[in-house]
């Protein structure tokens, strides 16, 4: 948001000159609504090729971020918050149980959010079943290959008056664009397809373009963040699987989406204990006991050891880097801060949805990076946090807002309210406690539902 764009317009600029740009730009701004067009100055945008990879080899190892001008994203954040928001969190509407299985770009939305979903989804199948297929489905460039036509027909469908439905045509219309890398700029090149990367209306516009993507068998479920798909099947509808990869398929290709194979893999879920052997290979994926999903790395037997192995390993880094730190003078107070936003923020990333997975010997590892971080001058005693306190802190903040907020994006996993009202205690809250199970027990909803409500 705060990169200037084309203009060369800075954020900081704009924030100090807001008493006196205020006027003219709400007029431009309600100008271009009313007569549905958007400044041809907001149609360009600069790409800068960000690295998706340590040590890039080749141009699919860059990400294509646009950064276009700083007042049409001001402009796009006030479209989206203002009609298309509004549009997806209207309870019982058709766009917004489409998107019930998406969990990113959208209120509430997160990563984190998204994998308790999935984890949820599969510790409920494993009850009744003995194991569960999980297949991630990769899209090769999805945000750049969308069809406009499909997208502004679903768009059609959402309750917009006329003139913001015309100002989202005329925004994805004709664009230009030119390559800034090191200190070389290219010729310009337009385009008539995809959402722009690095806008603010791009990845809201592309959920709605893949709201139609669900599965086709009673029982199969999908879990969606932006692009990232992952197909969760019971086994006693394995035999579907082909069948929903077709589907996914057509529905890709309705949209101008194309699904990579190679990329395109399959993890089989069971109880630790499990003496079930695995289903035969599904043709043409790979089939993995541990995947990396949304950051974090989920092991076939439902265990964190793997993703608890990375953190380890990956905190050797920000332990580094606040050495230098450290050695350059910089104050105790101030290290302690910078800490707990590089490797506390690392090492706490989702456990809302991974924390009730960890061994002992888990916990215990993670505790002693921060007691390494004590060691080294990070962190004061006094100062020094408590990693289970901080996970139990972080699960009963995220509980309250998914109890309390009934458009949350996990509102709808909550069990009913208690029928009676006889209390003996003041209880947290007032849902309808699920049985017992030793499965369920370590998911996030199941933890929470049970400590609060003693």
């Amino acid at each position: 948001m705060s990169a200037a764009g084309p203009d060369g317009l800075p954020s900081w600029f704009i924030k100090i000159a807001a008493p006196g740009l205020a006027l003219p730009v709400s007029h431009l701004f309600n100008l271009s609504i009313i007569q549905s067009h958007v400044p041809s100055q907001w149609k360009h945008a600069d790409i800068t090729p960000i690295s998706k990879v340590p040590q890039p080899k080749t141009c699919s190892d860059y990400r294509p971020i646009s950064l276009t001008p700083i007042l049409c994203r001001v402009m796009e954040k006030l479209i989206i918050k203002t009609f298309i928001y509004p549009c997806i969190t209207t309870p019982n509407s058709t766009i917004a149980e489409s998107l019930a299985d998406q969990y990113a770009f959208r209120p509430t939305g997160s990563t984190s959010a998204a994998l308790i979903y999935l984890l949820h989804t599969v510790s409920d199948i494993l009850e009744v079943h003995p194991y569960v297929h999980v297949i991630s489905c990769d899209f090769s460039k999805a945000f750049d290959s969308v069809r406009h036509s499909s997208l502004m027909s679903k768009i059609a469908e959402l309750p917009l008056p006329d003139s913001v439905y015309n100002w989202i045509g005329d925004f994805l219309g004709p664009r230009s664009h030119c390559t800034k890398f090191q200190s070389k700029i290219s010729s310009l090149a337009y385009i008539n397809a995809g959402v722009v990367q690095g806008s603010a209306l791009g990845p809201a516009a592309f959920i709605i373009c893949a709201s139609d993507l669900h599965t086709i068998t009673t029982g199969n479920k999908t879990c969606k963040y932006a692009d990232d798909v992952y197909l969760i099947v019971p086994a006693s509808n394995s035999l579907s699987i082909q069948l929903e990869l077709d589907n996914i398929n057509l529905c890709a290709a309705n949209n101008n989406l194309r699904l990579n194979p190679q990329k395109s893999s399959e993890i089989i879920f069971k109880h630790q204990r499990s003496h079930f052997t695995d289903p035969p290979l599904t043709n043409g994926l790979a089939r993995v006991f541990s995947m990396k999903i949304l950051g974090v790395t989920l092991q076939s037997n439902m265990l964190m050891t793997e993703h608890v192995h990375t953190l380890v390993s990956k905190s050797a880094q920000s332990l580094y880097a606040l050495k230098l730190l450290k050695s350059n003078g910089l104050s105790p107070s101030l290290l302690s801060t910078v800490c707990n936003a590089t490797l506390l923020s690392r090492l706490s990333y989702a456990s809302a949805a991974w924390w009730g997975y960890t061994s002992v010997d888990d916990r215990v590892r993670l505790q002693a990076i921060l007691n390494k971080a004590l060691r080294w001058g990070f962190y004061s005693k006094t100062s020094l946090p408590n990693f289970i306190s901080v996970c139990e802190k972080s699960d009963s903040g995220l509980f309250h807002k998914i109890s309390s907020t009934p458009t949350h994006v996990l509102h709808h996993l909550l069990p009913p309210p208690r029928l009676h009202s006889h209390n003996l205690r003041v209880k947290s809250h007032n849902l309808t406690l699920p049985l017992n199970s030793s499965g369920m027990c370590r998911n996030f909803l199941f933890r929470l539902l049970f400590k609060d409500a003693y």
